[in-house]
Protein backbone atom coordinates (compact mmCIF):
# COMPACT_ATOMS: atom_id res chain seq x y z
CA UNK A 1 0.00 0.00 0.00
CA UNK A 2 1.87 3.28 -0.94
CA UNK A 3 1.58 5.91 1.12
CA UNK A 4 -0.47 9.43 0.00
CA UNK A 5 0.81 12.83 0.63
CA UNK A 6 -2.31 14.19 3.41
CA UNK A 7 -4.26 16.82 1.85
CA UNK A 8 -7.36 18.94 2.85
CA UNK A 9 -10.65 16.50 2.48
CA UNK A 10 -13.81 17.15 2.02
CA UNK A 11 -16.66 14.63 2.70
CA UNK A 12 -16.17 10.98 1.32
CA UNK A 13 -12.66 11.39 -0.87
CA UNK A 14 -12.90 14.35 -2.71
CA UNK A 15 -10.41 16.43 -3.18
CA UNK A 16 -10.86 20.73 -1.89
CA UNK A 17 -7.99 20.73 -4.63
CA UNK A 18 -10.99 20.18 -6.97
CA UNK A 19 -14.18 22.00 -6.01
CA UNK A 20 -11.34 24.50 -5.69
CA UNK A 21 -10.84 24.08 -9.13
CA UNK A 22 -14.24 24.11 -10.41
CA UNK A 23 -14.90 26.74 -8.77
CA UNK A 24 -12.67 29.43 -10.50
CA UNK A 25 -12.50 27.78 -13.41
CA UNK A 26 -16.43 27.31 -13.84
CA UNK A 27 -16.93 24.06 -13.61
CA UNK A 28 -16.56 21.51 -16.30
CA UNK A 29 -20.23 19.79 -15.24
CA UNK A 30 -21.03 19.40 -11.59
CA UNK A 31 -19.80 17.79 -8.94
CA UNK A 32 -20.78 14.72 -7.33
CA UNK A 33 -22.20 15.08 -3.89
CA UNK A 34 -23.60 11.44 -2.54
CA UNK A 35 -26.19 11.92 -0.58
CA UNK A 36 -26.60 8.70 2.38
CA UNK A 37 -30.05 8.12 2.55
CA UNK A 38 -30.11 5.27 4.48
CA UNK A 39 -28.53 6.98 7.62
CA UNK A 40 -31.49 9.47 6.73
CA UNK A 41 -33.89 7.06 6.54
CA UNK A 42 -32.84 5.58 9.91
CA UNK A 43 -32.92 8.92 11.46
CA UNK A 44 -36.58 9.55 10.76
CA UNK A 45 -37.47 5.73 11.59
CA UNK A 46 -36.06 7.03 15.41
CA UNK A 47 -37.93 10.43 14.95
CA UNK A 48 -41.18 8.63 14.36
CA UNK A 49 -40.74 6.29 17.20
CA UNK A 50 -39.80 9.11 19.49
CA UNK A 51 -43.03 10.71 18.95
CA UNK A 52 -45.30 7.77 18.87
CA UNK A 53 -43.70 7.16 22.24
CA UNK A 54 -44.74 10.56 23.59
CA UNK A 55 -48.01 10.47 22.03
CA UNK A 56 -50.81 10.74 24.99
CA UNK A 57 -53.94 9.68 23.67
CA UNK A 58 -55.68 11.06 26.56
CA UNK A 59 -54.99 14.65 24.94
CA UNK A 60 -57.30 13.12 22.30
CA UNK A 61 -60.28 12.55 25.27
CA UNK A 62 -61.87 15.95 25.70
CA UNK A 63 -61.75 19.71 23.88
CA UNK A 64 -61.51 22.03 26.10
CA UNK A 65 -64.07 25.06 25.51
CA UNK A 66 -62.84 28.37 25.07
CA UNK A 67 -65.35 29.89 27.30
CA UNK A 68 -64.78 27.54 29.99
CA UNK A 69 -61.98 28.04 32.49
CA UNK A 70 -61.70 25.01 34.49
CA UNK A 71 -60.90 25.04 38.35
CA UNK A 72 -57.53 23.85 39.27
CA UNK A 73 -57.26 21.17 41.77
CA UNK A 74 -54.17 18.93 43.13
CA UNK A 75 -55.75 15.76 43.07
CA UNK A 76 -56.59 14.27 39.76
CA UNK A 77 -56.91 11.10 37.87
CA UNK A 78 -56.85 9.66 34.47
CA UNK A 79 -60.09 10.47 32.52
CA UNK A 80 -61.65 8.37 30.73
CA UNK A 81 -64.12 9.20 27.43
CA UNK A 82 -67.41 9.92 28.52
CA UNK A 83 -70.55 11.95 27.15
CA UNK A 84 -69.34 15.71 27.57
CA UNK A 85 -71.32 18.30 29.20
CA UNK A 86 -69.84 21.68 29.51
CA UNK A 87 -71.30 24.44 30.85
CA UNK A 88 -69.69 27.78 29.77
CA UNK A 89 -69.36 31.34 31.00
CA UNK A 90 -71.30 34.69 29.83
CA UNK A 91 -70.29 37.14 27.82
CA UNK A 92 -70.67 40.09 29.45
CA UNK A 93 -74.83 40.43 30.18
CA UNK A 94 -75.71 37.07 28.24
CA UNK A 95 -75.43 34.20 30.23
CA UNK A 96 -73.65 30.80 29.70
CA UNK A 97 -74.52 27.99 27.79
CA UNK A 98 -75.14 24.15 28.50
CA UNK A 99 -73.23 22.00 26.05
CA UNK A 100 -73.52 18.39 25.45
CA UNK A 101 -70.74 17.03 23.08
CA UNK A 102 -70.00 20.52 22.23
CA UNK A 103 -73.95 21.00 21.12
CA UNK A 104 -75.84 23.96 22.53
CA UNK A 105 -78.67 22.75 24.61
CA UNK A 106 -79.90 25.75 26.81
CA UNK A 107 -78.88 28.62 28.32
CA UNK A 108 -77.86 28.76 31.63
CA UNK A 109 -79.94 31.58 32.67
CA UNK A 110 -82.84 29.14 32.17
CA UNK A 111 -81.48 26.65 34.45
CA UNK A 112 -82.87 27.81 38.10
CA UNK A 113 -85.00 26.74 40.41
CA UNK A 114 -87.85 28.02 38.98
CA UNK A 115 -88.46 26.88 35.96
CA UNK A 116 -86.74 23.44 36.37
CA UNK A 117 -88.31 22.52 40.68
CA UNK A 118 -87.74 18.74 40.74
CA UNK A 119 -83.97 19.55 39.61
CA UNK A 120 -84.30 17.59 36.38
CA UNK A 121 -83.52 19.97 33.47
CA UNK A 122 -85.83 18.51 30.77
CA UNK A 123 -83.44 19.34 27.36
CA UNK A 124 -80.82 17.74 28.98
CA UNK A 125 -82.53 14.77 30.36
CA UNK A 126 -83.65 14.57 26.49
CA UNK A 127 -80.57 14.49 25.04
CA UNK A 128 -79.13 11.97 28.07
CA UNK A 129 -81.76 9.71 27.14
CA UNK A 130 -80.73 9.28 23.67
CA UNK A 131 -77.39 9.05 24.78
CA UNK A 132 -78.09 6.02 26.84
CA UNK A 133 -80.12 4.23 24.03
CA UNK A 134 -77.38 4.76 21.63
CA UNK A 135 -74.70 3.08 24.13
CA UNK A 136 -77.42 -0.08 24.84
CA UNK A 137 -77.47 -0.69 20.98
CA UNK A 138 -73.74 -0.82 20.49
CA UNK A 139 -71.85 -4.40 20.08
CA UNK A 140 -69.76 -3.39 23.04
CA UNK A 141 -70.63 -4.66 26.47
CA UNK A 142 -68.22 -2.45 27.99
CA UNK A 143 -69.41 0.06 26.20
CA UNK A 144 -72.93 -0.38 27.46
CA UNK A 145 -72.04 -0.55 31.19
CA UNK A 146 -70.43 3.51 31.27
CA UNK A 147 -72.55 5.35 33.35
CA UNK A 148 -69.54 8.02 33.50
CA UNK A 149 -70.10 11.56 32.61
CA UNK A 150 -67.45 14.24 32.13
CA UNK A 151 -68.49 17.80 33.21
CA UNK A 152 -66.63 20.25 32.45
CA UNK A 153 -67.72 23.97 34.22
CA UNK A 154 -66.49 26.99 34.08
CA UNK A 155 -65.61 28.26 37.71
CA UNK A 156 -67.63 31.28 37.56
CA UNK A 157 -71.13 29.25 37.03
CA UNK A 158 -73.05 28.92 40.06
CA UNK A 159 -72.98 25.95 42.04
CA UNK A 160 -76.68 24.94 42.18
CA UNK A 161 -76.67 24.92 38.35
CA UNK A 162 -73.94 22.40 38.73
CA UNK A 163 -76.16 20.40 40.91
CA UNK A 164 -78.66 20.44 39.12
CA UNK A 165 -76.93 19.23 36.17
CA UNK A 166 -75.83 16.43 37.85
CA UNK A 167 -78.83 15.43 39.47
CA UNK A 168 -80.37 15.51 36.30
CA UNK A 169 -77.24 13.45 35.34
CA UNK A 170 -78.28 10.85 37.88
CA UNK A 171 -81.85 10.63 37.07
CA UNK A 172 -81.16 9.18 33.36
CA UNK A 173 -78.49 6.91 33.85
CA UNK A 174 -75.37 8.45 33.88
CA UNK A 175 -74.40 8.37 37.84
CA UNK A 176 -70.75 8.76 38.10
CA UNK A 177 -69.99 12.48 37.35
CA UNK A 178 -66.02 13.24 36.66
CA UNK A 179 -64.82 16.92 36.47
CA UNK A 180 -62.60 17.99 33.92
CA UNK A 181 -59.93 19.99 36.12
CA UNK A 182 -56.47 21.71 35.25
CA UNK A 183 -53.86 20.15 37.00
CA UNK A 184 -51.90 22.34 39.69
CA UNK A 185 -50.25 21.32 42.54
CA UNK A 186 -51.31 23.82 44.50
CA UNK A 187 -55.36 23.73 44.01
CA UNK A 188 -57.70 26.96 43.05
CA UNK A 189 -55.50 29.42 44.81
CA UNK A 190 -52.24 28.64 43.02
Amino acid sequence: MAVHHPGSRAGTGVALKSIREAVIHGGHGGTFASLNVVPMIDLFMMLVIFLIQQFSASGELMLVNPNVAMPKAGANAELLRAPMIALTRGDGNQPGDLLFENNRILSLGDVNEVKFPSWDIKPLADVLKKQWQLQQQSSDVKQKSIRKVIIQADRTVPFQVIKMVMATCGRNEFREPNFAIMVNAKGDEG
